[in-house]
């Protein structure tokens, strides 16, 4: 039986030469990359990243750009929250007319919107577009997806927290018929308290300029997993040499990163696109996973997670914590500490590494009941 090829979402940060290498690097045997995704100008839209401020004409060339390779375009719309006003006439009429210009007249393909009112609103003006609910839609169950779907969605981003719980995206597939795009890398906590606070708190900072930007939320993060390294493990990512074992459910995967550094991007992107990945599993990751990496030194050697079993093991799991060691006996076998990858250095440099270590130390001298590693 003949492989499906494993397609990518790839994120844009703002960094031509990103693209670049998207474009010389956009397949490996079968797998190829799909569509790049990136936000629009900021004056019709906030996202849940910050991105440098963008002009129309400015995001009109990268298009043109990424169809001229022959990938497709996915601007990512997907605040999810921006005041009471975000629900006047006036504020949704300019916001579709924005969508209508950049999907008839640009060639934009597929947006990702993460609130089913603005779905079902641009389904209704635009019937032949693309609809990626977002991960920020929180789509966790099969009711959930059903709303979506029934909005408008074609293609659903579902939440990380249930990557690994594989009865319930086959369940969530048969039920809607939707693609189902999985994203791979974030680092987030697992079911994490604060995840919604935090992009609310992005989506109104991703529509202002030249405004300082508060990292307060990964001084909630962070101490969560000082306290646990198991919650490394506990994450919704997925390896690499794991998407095949998907194919029932998806061969569309969707890489994180339009706030990561230009070389964790293309890394990622090879990896996946490769389907392996030898080296640190972290040097892949996003999020406060990644800074947890970066300020100790972390290092989680992915073969090794192959070794043991992660993905047969995980993907049967009822968190039962209390019951089980698995997590817990990888950390104290496999994670080690002070160990500085060529890939942090490429992502920071040593100036950037020294920031980020103080930072970390900096939210552990705020949180005493940590141990310092």
């Amino acid at each position: 039986m003949k492989e499906v090829p494993i397609e990518l979402s790839v994120p844009y940060n703002d960094d031509p030469t990103v693209l670049k290498e998207y474009f010389a690097n956009k397949t490996h045997g079968t797998n190829r990359i799909r569509e790049v995704y990136l936000a629009g100008p900021q004056e019709y839209s906030g996202s849940g990243r910050l991105t440098d401020e963008l002009s129309l004409e400015q995001f009109s060339e990268i298009v043109a750009s990424i169809h001229a390779e022959g990938l497709r375009v996915n601007l990512v719309f997907n605040s999810t929250c921006e005041g009471s006003s975000w629900y006047k006439q006036e504020i949704i009429k300019n916001k579709l007319d924005y969508l209508q210009e950049v999907h008839e007249n640009l060639g934009v393909e597929a947006v990702t919107i993460a609130n089913p009112f603005y779905i079902k609103a641009t389904r209704d003006r635009l019937p032949n577009i693309e609809i990626c609910a977002s991960v920020l839609g929180d789509i966790d169950n099969v009711q959930r997806a059903m709303v979506f779907t029934k909005a408008g969605a074609n293609v659903l981003t579902t939440d990380v927290n249930i990557n690994r719980s594989l009865d319930l995206l086959r369940e969530i597939k048969k039920t809607t018929g939707a693609e189902i795009k999985l994203m791979v890398n974030e680092g987030c906590l697992y079911k994490c308290p604060f995840r919604k606070f935090h992009f609310n708190y992005i989506s109104h900072k991703s529509m202002e300029r030249n405004e300082e930007v508060e990292q307060c939320f990964f001084f909630n993060c962070l101490p969560v997993i000082m306290g646990d390294n198991t919650q490394l493990l506990k994450s919704g990512w997925i390896r690499p040499e794991d998407m095949r074992k998907y194919s029932e459910i998806s061969t569309f995967f969707k890489i994180v990163g339009r706030s990561c550094a230009s070389a964790m991007l293309i890394r990622a992107a090879t990896a996946y696109l490769k389907e392996s990945w030898e080296g640190d599993l972290l040097d892949l990751i996003s999020g406060p996973l990644n800074l947890f990496s970066v300020g100790y030194g972390a290092y989680l050697d992915n073969k090794e997670l192959g070794k043991k079993k992660f993905f047969e093991v995980v993907t049967k799991c009822h968190t039962h914590c209390s019951d089980c060691t698995y997590c817990q006996d990888i950390i104290e076998q496999n994670l080690t500490f002070k160990v500085l990858t060529r890939e942090k250095v490429n992502d920071l440099g040593m100036a950037g590494l020294q920031e980020v270590t103080r930072m970390v130390a900096e939210i552990e001298k705020s949180s005493p009941s940590l141990k310092t590693k």
